[in-house]
């Protein structure tokens, strides 16, 4: 079996899909002696593009865990997203997606998601950066929706960089109209301190001189 290194493409790691297992216990079955099993949970990595010919199964253990939370010594790079998908397996939720599902991408047609599903690709992310490979399995067509998909990347980041101003432009404006409302009212205290009839100090009268 291929042995994946999800952590091989940092920002587009491996998918992941999550199983139980029934496997053996050889010691407990020795001791038995008769066959005893045990649940163990696999974690099954298949790189973005591969149609499942490339699989890589993990026994998910506490170590693997903690690798994917903090990383390892080899260089890997804590995964957060696998972390996230395994506490969605393991809570009976769909499992996210790490990135733009491309069931949900707007202006998809069936006939093109059917090819992106039927050549492994699960996001635009993991379309948009498809090799020359990728595109092969695409098949007629698979250069335009490669282009496509970089397009509706480009345009949404656009959109959010455009969003992200707009909200900056709102608070500074509501920063501003504070600040003339307290320039307003420090003004009107000013007017009405300078307004007011000075008093003399109040203290006890000076004796007479004898």
């Amino acid at each position: 079996m291929v042995d994946i290194r999800p952590g091989d493409n940092e920002e587009r790691p491996c998918y992941i899909e999550f199983e139980l297992r029934a496997d053996e216990d050889r010691n407990a079955s020795i001791e038995a002696g008769m066959p005893v099993y045990k649940d163990v949970e696999y974690a099954k990595l298949t790189p973005a593009g591969s149609q499942g010919t490339l699989v890589s199964e993990k026994v998910v253990t506490e170590q693997l865990l903690n690798e994917w939370r903090n990383g390892n010594r080899r260089g890997d790079r804590p995964i957060p997203y696998y972390l996230q998908a395994y506490d969605a397996w393991k809570q009976g939720l769909e499992m996210p997606v790490n990135g733009s599902d491309v069931r949900h991408w707007p202006g998809v047609t069936p006939a093109q998601l059917k090819t992106c599903q039927e050549a492994g690709i699960k996001t635009v992310e993991d379309l948009a950066n498809s090799n020359a490979d990728g595109i092969r399995r695409l098949g007629m067509g698979g250069l335009a929706l490669v282009k496509k998909a970089k397009i509706y990347l480009e345009n949404a980041e656009t959109n959010k960089a455009a969003e992200e101003i707009s909200a900056l432009q709102i608070k500074i404006e509501t920063m501003e109209e504070l600040i003339h409302t307290q320039s307003e009212q420090i003004a009107a205290l000013q007017d009405d301190l300078e307004t007011r009839p000075s008093h003399g100090k109040r203290g006890r009268p000076k004796k007479e001189a004898a």
